[in-house]
């Protein structure tokens, strides 16, 4: 089996953040993982990097070498603009999440939760809009989009690092990274205009920093995931799934 991981999130530096440990082990065990960004993150700091004007096209400089740092196979921006995902007309970017779903025809999908990990309006957008996209994408509708594929894992990034322990207890999937994690701060470290998220990583209690980069938690869709899982590898009993 091929494995095919599709990530979908809103901002330049969502992926290295939140995951990057996570990506850069499966692109190492040979998945194809393609990450979708919903925006050019043209709405935060410059950090006098670049002009204010000039910042959407910083910001998709730095996430494509960060994506060649963790082994992301392609980069799609769906052309939105930071901080207006909640604005985009609905059937317009759920359609295009999923001719890329129908197209790349991942076993495993990974966004943010409900809550977008941060509260981010964004995150919370492209939660709702993803999930709208795989429900569709199994239908036999629009066949203009593509061929219809039904998903077979869908998961949601948790900040585990800064969660409490009993809500840790409900979380399917721990991955561990601790021999990535070089690779995801390398990464993170090419989004050179996040400084300010940078130095708040940097700053943390040891004992997170330390959970932050040799654990990544993920918690499984089971509604809409035609094969849920739970364990320390998010492909776990998907090898018979066809490609």
């Amino acid at each position: 089996m091929a494995k095919k991981m599709l990530l979908i999130f809103a901002h330049p530096d969502d992926e290295s953040f939140a995951l990057g440990g996570t990506i850069a082990k499966y692109a190492e065990q040979g998945a194809e993982i393609t990450l979708v960004a919903a925006t050019k993150g043209e709405a935060g700091k410059t950090a006098e990097l670049c002009k204010k004007e000039e910042l959407g096209l910083f910001r998709e400089q730095e996430l494509l070498r960060a994506a060649e740092v963790l082994g992301i196979s392609k980069v799609i921006f769906l052309g939105y603009i930071d901080k207006e995902v909640p604005q985009a007309p609905p059937l317009e970017i759920i359609g295009k999440i999923v001719r890329i779903i129908r197209d790349v025809r991942p076993q495993v999908i990974i966004t943010f939760g409900e809550d977008g990990a941060s509260g981010h309006r964004d995150h919370r957008a492209i939660h709702h809009f993803t999930k709208a996209a795989i429900n569709l994408a199994r239908e036999s509708l629009e066949p203009e989009w593509g061929t219809p594929h039904t998903l077979s894992r869908l998961c949601y990034v948790k900040p585990g690092w800064r969660l409490p322990e009993a809500e840790l207890q409900g979380v399917d999937f721990v991955i561990s990274i601790s021999s990535w994690a070089e690779r995801k701060w390398e990464a993170i470290s090419e989004h050179r205009t996040q400084l300010g998220s940078r130095l708040k990583f940097e700053g943390m209690e040891e004992k997170q920093k330390q959970d932050y980069l040799s654990r990544e938690y993920f918690q499984c869709d089971q509604a809409l995931s035609a094969l849920p899982g739970r364990g320390e590898d998010i492909f776990q009993d998907l090898e018979r799934v066809e490609s």
